[in-house]
C-alpha cells in the first residue's frame, strides 16, 4: 500500500490481494491485484489490472486497465483503454483524451475529451463526446444529457436507442453485421479487436488460475524452466511446432491413423493455448523479483498476463514477443512433461 503522505520518485510496481495507491509517483504505476484502489496522483500512466479496479484519483497521462469489473471516477489527463466485463465511466470523472474500450458493459457518464471507440455487449454514453463514435456493439443507448460532436458510426443488428434531448453533431450511420462493405468495416476495427483481446485475456486469466490451483506443482516446474532454460526452452519449442503438424499429416494420411491424429492435434493446440499462461507468470514473476516484492501466485499471474497482453498490442514488437512467449512456453511445457514422465516410471505409478 502506498499511503497518502508517501512520494515515489520513478515508477512504482504493486501487486497483491489488494493494492492501494493513496499518495503520489511522480512516473508510471503498473499494479495487479484482486482489488485495485487508486486514489491519488500519478504522473505518468496507469496501468493496472485485477477482478476489480477502482480509480478516483488523478492520472495525468494515459490509462490502461483490465479487470472484471472497472469503475473510473478520477482524472485522465491522456487517453483511457478499459478491457474488462462491467465497465464504468461516473459523472465525476474527466477524461482529456479519447476512450477505447472492449468487454461486456460500459456505461459512460463522464465528457470525453476526443472519441470513442469500442467494441461492447452493451454501450450507455450520457455525457459527451467531442469526436466521432465509432461502436461494435449488441445494444447501443444514448441518453438526454449524450452530445456526440462528430460522427456516430456503429454496427449492430439492433437500432440504437437515441433518447430524446440527445444531440449528434454529425452523420449516424448505421451498419449492420451482415454488410461486407471492407471501407466501413476498418472504421470498427478497433472495437472489434478488442472484444477478442479481451475475450482471450479473461479465458486466459480463468484457465491460468485453474492450473494454479488444481496443479502448482506442474505450473511451478514449467515456469521455472521457462525462467530458467530459456535457450532450451525456445529450441525445443521450435521443434515441437515443426515436428508434431508434421507427425500430425502422416498420421492422418491412413483411415485408421485419423482418431490418433485428431487426438494428437486437440493436446498440440491445448498445448499452443497454454504456452502463454506459463510465460505470463514468468513474466509477473520477474517483475515481483525486482520490486523486491512479496505477491501470491494469482497476482503475480495477473500482474504477468497484463505485461504480455499490452506488450503483443505494439505492432511490430509485439508479434515478436508473441512468437517468442510460443516457442519458449512449448518448450517449458514439453520439457516439463518429459521430465514428470520420467519420475513416474521410475516410481512405477505408470
Amino acid at each position: 500500500m502506498l499511503s497518502k503522505d508517501d512520494v515515489v520518485e520513478g515508477d512504482y510496481f504493486a501487486a497483491g490481494e489488494r493494492v492501494t495507491i493513496a499518495g503520489t509517483v511522480n512516473g508510471d504505476a503498473y499494479v495487479a491485484g484482486g482489488n485495485v484502489i487508486v486514489e491519488g496522483e500519478i504522473n505518468g500512466d496507469l496501468i493496472a489490472a485485477g477482478g476489480t479496479v477502482n480509480v478516483r484519483g488523478k492520472v495525468s497521462q494515459d490509462i490502461r486497465v483490465g479487470g472484471g469489473q472497472i469503475v473510473i471516477s478520477g482524472d485522465a489527463g491522456g487517453n483511457v483503454t478499459l478491457i474488462g466485463g462491467s465497465l464504468e465511466i461516473t459523472d465525476s470523472a474527466k477524461i482529456a483524451g479519447s476512450l477505447v474500450s472492449a468487454g461486456g458493459n460500459l456505461s459512460v457518464f463522464a465528457p470525453i475529451g476526443r472519441g470513442a471507440t469500442v467494441g461492447v455487449g452493451a454501450a450507455t454514453f450520457g455525457n459527451t463526446v467531442n469526436g466521432d463514435v465509432t461502436a461494435g456493439v449488441g445494444e447501443l443507448t444514448l441518453t438526454p444529457n449524450a452530445k456526440v460532436a462528430g460522427h456516430l458510426n456503429y454496427w449492430s443488428e439492433n437500432d440504437a436507442q437515441i433518447q430524446q434531448g440527445a444531440e449528434i453533431s454529425g452523420k449516424t450511420v448505421h451498419n449492420y453485421p451482415q454488410k461486407k462493405e471492407r471501407e466501413e468495416s476498418r472504421k470498427a476495427l478497433g472495437g472489434l479487436l478488442g472484444i477478442f483481446k479481451i475475450a482471450s485475456f479473461l479465458a486466459a486469466l480463468i484457465i491460468g488460475a485453474i492450473l494454479i490451483k488444481l496443479t502448482p506443482v506442474f505450473v511451478k516446474s514449467t515456469v521455472d524452466t521457462v525462467s530458467n532454460k530459456m535457450g532450451v526452452s525456445l529450441g525445443i519449442g521450435l521443434l515441437t511446432l515443426i515436428i508434431v503438424p508434421i507427425s500430425i499429416l502422416i498420421t492422418a494420411i491412413t483411415v485408421i491413423g485419423i482418431p490418433l491424429a485428431a487426438i494428437l492435434l486437440a493436446l498440440f493446440l491445448i498445448t499452443v493455448y497454454l504456452s502463454k499462461i506459463f510465460v505470463s507468470i514468468a513474466i509477473g514473476r520477474k517483475i515481483v523479483e525486482v520490486m523486491n516484492q512479496k505477491a501470491g501466485d494469482y497476482s503475480t499471474f495477473i500482474l504477468g498476463l497484463l505485461v504480455y497482453t499490452l506488450v503483443t498490442l505494439i505492432p511490430v514488437i509485439g508479434v515478436i514477443v508473441a512468437i517468442l512467449a510460443l516457442l519458449a512456453g512449448v518448450g517449458a511445457i514439453v520439457i516439463t512433461k518429459k521430465s514428470i514422465y520420467k519420475q513416474l516410471r521410475a516410481k512405477k505409478l505408470i
